[in-house]
């Protein structure tokens, strides 16, 4: 089992397309008796409506549990490598987390990215129930 400390940045299983995409590890804590990693993802194809060129190629901040990342990553390409800033992500997720408002991703890297790409090209209920849509 690697040893995930900040600055690595590794290859991982990623999405078809996105085989450029890295994961780079910001943080390190647990929560409880689960072990969690505070990661940045670059080289994403995630599609994304709420983006001026409709597609999102970052992902500032993720937090995942040490067990899902172990599954997903293959090669460490660098160490003390330098994050991009998360914009406050980290912090933001902190506030929500002690508010119970947030958790933790414990699925497979990809399989994250795909469930972040699918919820945020939902159709809203109105998109689904407007008034070109009624017989």
């Amino acid at each position: 089992m690697p040893d995930f400390t900040p600055g690595q940045r590794w290859a991982y299983h990623t999405r078809p397309g996105e085989e450029d995409s890295t994961l780079l590890i910001l943080r390190r804590e647990a929560l409880g008796d689960l072990p969690v990693l505070h990661i940045q993802l670059q080289g994403l194809r995630l599609r994304n409506p709420f983006t001026a060129s409709g597609l999102q190629t970052d992902l500032g901040h993720m937090p995942i549990s040490e067990e899902a990342v172990q599954q997903s990553v293959t090669d460490l390409l660098e160490q003390n490598a330098t994050p991009s800033d998360d914009a406050g992500g980290y912090e933001e997720w902190r506030a929500a987390y002690e508010r119970g408002e947030a958790g933790v991703f414990t699925l497979p890297v990809a399989q994250v990215v795909q469930a972040l790409e699918d919820a945020v090209n939902a159709p809203t209920p109105a998109d689904t129930f407007s008034k070109s849509n009624r017989k």
